[in-house]
């Protein structure tokens, strides 16, 4: 299991003045705090879905739970969703207390020991990418998303099984041509020495992308010689450039969309 070598990883990197800094890993079972209850030797997931959240998300995560996120079946395929963390800020007995009891509810909460901040968000989504290594490698493909995302699973699984595409698949929101944002004021901001070219290679919106276990095996691998970044889904491409993974479209229509989409929960009735 991965274990996390800069448990503030934000600081440690800022405090370095170059673009050369990894994000270090050892191997160690104590890496995770708390691990859900799921055996996928057994039943195998066909789509395993990795929510990052943090402690002060737990209305989100309930309302996931009792929606799309509830574990199920779907065209004969087994889906479930499982909450990534790492330790709150405060580092308040309290807040693991509630995670725990809450843990001990539903069972769907993975957990390690790292700050739970938004620059770690990179090295959040990596180790979800690890615990898929070594936990449910079974699984045919994962996504991961965010809580304050809606998905609509019965819709992805009927496209995954059209797409009909298992190996070396990553899909989403595509973003071909994003370019480095420099203005010191953006919450994407991005200086010269982090990342110095002037354009990104291809990513995917990181509110939601999904793709095939054996490309999340294939980046784990990779990752501690890919240089951190704390845009995830920027890293993410950069590990897919490395391993000349190309970014694919789901299907010929939209289906992902990165802004709210405006929608009516009124229905008109049938004349």
């Amino acid at each position: 299991m991965a274990h996390v070598r800069f448990l503030n990883y934000c600081t440690t990197y800022y405090q370095k003045d170059s673009i050369y800094q990894y994000i270090s890993f050892e191997r160690n079972d104590a890496s995770f705090t708390l691990l859900p209850k799921i055996n996928c030797e057994k039943n195998s997931p066909f789509l395993v879905m990795l929510i990052t959240s943090m402690h002060s998300q737990k209305e989100a995560c309930m309302a996931i739970r009792q929606t799309w996120g509830k574990a199920r079946t779907i065209n004969g395929k087994y889906v479930a969703a499982f909450f990534l963390l790492g330790t709150s800020v405060s580092r308040d007995q309290n807040d693991q207390a509630t995670l725990v009891e809450e843990h001990n509810t539903y069972h769907d909460i993975i957990q390690w020991d790292f700050t739970d901040v938004y620059c770690n968000l990179t090295l959040k989504t990596i180790l979800g990418l690890d615990w898929i290594h070594h936990f449910c490698p079974q699984a045919t493909f994962a996504m991961k998303t965010d809580t304050d995302m809606f998905v609509n699973p019965i819709y992805l699984v009927y496209l995954l099984l059209q797409k009909n595409i298992s190996l070396n698949f990553f899909t989403g929101f595509l973003k071909p041509n994003e370019f480095p944002i420099r203005n010191v004021l953006s919450k994407w901001y991005v200086r010269r020495n982090e990342y110095p070219f002037e354009k990104y290679p291809p990513i995917c919106s990181g509110t939601g992308y999904v793709f095939s276990v054996d490309v999340a095996q294939k980046i784990q691998s990779i990752s501690t010689s890919v240089p951190f970044m704390k845009l995830e889904d920027v890293y993410m491409g950069l590990c897919l450039e490395r391993l000349k993974i190309p970014l694919q479209d789901l299907h010929d229509k939209q289906t992902f969309f990165p802004e709210r989409v405006p929608f009516s929960v009124y229905v008109p009735r049938n004349r």
